[in-house]
């Protein structure tokens, strides 16, 4: 009931390499054991799309920051940080929704303050302060 080398080679050929695993396994157990892969294959994609759209949705999630004034930019609105434990530099955009004073901070940072607050992620990839303090 085996299947000839040259009639298995053409199904490789076709078939892509866990197919012709699983078919081999249905040929010498009768079939249990195929089952069970394919279940556990499947489980896995579940899996990993459910923590990847976990991790999109988290993605807007305030984050909370503290560290070291680098450069200020008030025409620009941003206020650019270094972290002084990771040594990360980033760069926060502060907008009149900042708490507690919204673009009023700006006038009051200089290099080398101490701050502290909470940013979020935009889908570009932009920094946005959510709240902003002198330590």
């Amino acid at each position: 009931m085996g299947m000839g080398k040259r009639n298995s080679r053409r199904i490789s050929r076709i078939l892509s390499f866990y197919d012709v695993i699983l078919l081999e396994r249905l040929f010498k157990t009768g079939g249990e054991m195929v089952r069970i892969y394919r279940l556990s294959f499947s489980g896995i994609i579940f899996l990993f799309c459910f923590f990847l759209s976990v991790a999109v949705v988290s993605a807007g999630d305030a984050v909370p920051f503290s560290g070291i004034v680098k450069k200020v930019l008030p025409d620009k609105n941003k206020v650019g940080i270094k972290d002084p434990d990771t040594k990360k530099r980033f760069t926060v955009i502060v907008n009149e929704k900042t708490k507690p004073d919204g673009l009023k901070i700006l006038g009051d940072l200089k290099k080398k303050d101490k701050v502290e607050g909470k940013y979020t992620v935009t889908g570009a990839g932009l920094y946005i302060a959510l709240e902003l303090m002198k330590k």
